[in-house]
């Protein structure tokens, strides 16, 4: 076989394993009991990219149809849910609040968005610490996420 011919007959399955990796890990609706009514929001999850001090990247996008607490609300107790869910240690990772012009009820197409990237650590005792709250811009959430957040 001709090493052109070869190249035509695997570049189908090159361009479906490059389709793959550009691709969260999980890409979910993540519901959770507030207070007083149930929350929502939608959950991304990358690993990092590899000059990154940390191994995963979530991303929580405040939804406008969310009749519960607010992502920022209940901060701490989704960063230790999510990560018991999928198994990693919340101080590992980059959890992102974002928000955008699908946050918001009738609000029109923007570019206009905000993201918040929050650190945590244990402390002595072996509890989640309060946030370390940041903003970057999406060109910092794709440098983290390897240019696979879009």
């Amino acid at each position: 076989m001709s090493g052109v011919r070869f190249m035509l007959l695997c570049l189908p399955a090159l361009l479906w394993v490059e389709a793959l990796s550009a691709q969260p890990l999980t890409d979910t609706l993540f519901i959770w009991q507030g207070y007083g009514t149930e929350g929502r929001c939608r959950v991304q999850l990358y690993r990092t990219a590899p000059d990154v001090d940390r191994s995963y990247v979530v991303v929580l996008q405040e939804l406008a149809d969310n009749p519960g607490p607010s992502t920022i609300a209940d901060a701490r107790y989704l960063v230790e849910r999510l990560s018991r869910h999928f198994g990693f240690d919340p101080a590992d990772t980059y959890w992102i609040f974002h928000w955008g012009a699908f946050s918001f009820r009738g609000a029109q197409p923007s570019s206009k968005e905000l993201f918040l990237r929050a650190t945590f650590r244990r402390t002595v005792t072996g509890r989640l610490s309060a946030p370390r709250w940041h903003v970057i811009t999406r060109a910092d959430v794709e440098r983290l996420t390897d240019r696979q957040f879009h």
